[in-house]
């Protein structure tokens, strides 16, 4: 059989070097919530490779808040933030919250602004003009603006302890502007102030992601961990809302 390639093998021998030094850590998913129990449910399915541990356990992209007391505070510690986001400031990009039903066109330009994402084809569903965008109570949408139109953005899922995001995404044209950086910044923002009793920012896994996908998540802060997510009741203010 032949060898694997030098890049596989280095980056199987990194996986395992990850896997015996990331922290664990104990995060609560759901108080109870029915949306919640199920995100609970799927990410304790077992995962499609590893058959012992659940889909998303092992290297965990998690970025914990509370370490940062705000945004100056992240950006201080995340330099490559910190120059990224200020240089697309400078050029005129804001961050806001947005609605996806209103903002459709935007994301439709954003989807198929490239051709490929991270080396892979992007995925057709991305470009389907009759997608629906998931909306509900515990979920935003964030984007950078440039001039009246959202350039780039995440989803945002409140569960639990943490603010996951999903969806990242950025125009093909202002990507060399710093609009991902501004945009990771906005999230810390807005989440620090809106959601204080978040714990973390969630984005995927590590593992399985593409080389560049994963430096992308270490240069914003993300570190990979692994993870055992809990079940706890409401908090006493939540106790009404179940």
């Amino acid at each position: 059989m032949a060898d694997a390639p030098p890049s596989r093998l280095r980056r199987a021998l990194d996986d395992l070097r990850t896997l015996a030094t990331m922290p664990r850590v104990r995060v609560v998913l759901s108080r109870g919530a029915p949306d919640e129990d199920e995100v609970l449910r799927r990410f304790r399915r077992r995962h499609p490779r590893y058959k012992v541990v659940g889909s998303k356990v092992l290297g965990v992209a998690l970025l914990p808040l509370d370490d940062i007391a705000d945004v100056d505070d992240y950006l201080a510690k995340v330099r490559f933030v910190r120059k990224r986001a200020r240089r697309s400031s400078k050029l005129g990009y804001t961050v806001g919250l947005f609605d996806p039903v209103d903002r459709h066109a935007d994301l439709l330009a954003i989807h198929s602004s490239l051709p490929e994402r991270q080396g892979r084809p992007i995925d057709p569903e991305y470009l389907d003009p009759n997608a629906v965008a998931r909306r509900g109570p515990n979920v935003e949408y964030i984007g950078v603006h440039h001039e009246g139109v959202v350039v780039a953005y995440s989803r945002l899922d409140h569960v639990g302890d943490i603010a996951g995001m999903g969806r990242v995404m950025g125009h093909g044209d202002h990507l060399d502007n710093g609009v991902m950086s501004l945009l990771m910044a906005g999230i810390v923002e807005h989440v620090k102030f809106t959601r204080p009793q978040a714990r973390y920012v969630f984005y995927d896994t590590f593992f399985g992601a593409p080389e560049g996908l994963r430096a992308f998540k270490r240069n914003v802060g993300f570190r990979p961990h692994l993870v055992r997510w809990k079940r706890e009741p409401p908090r006493p203010s939540e106790g009404s809302h179940g």
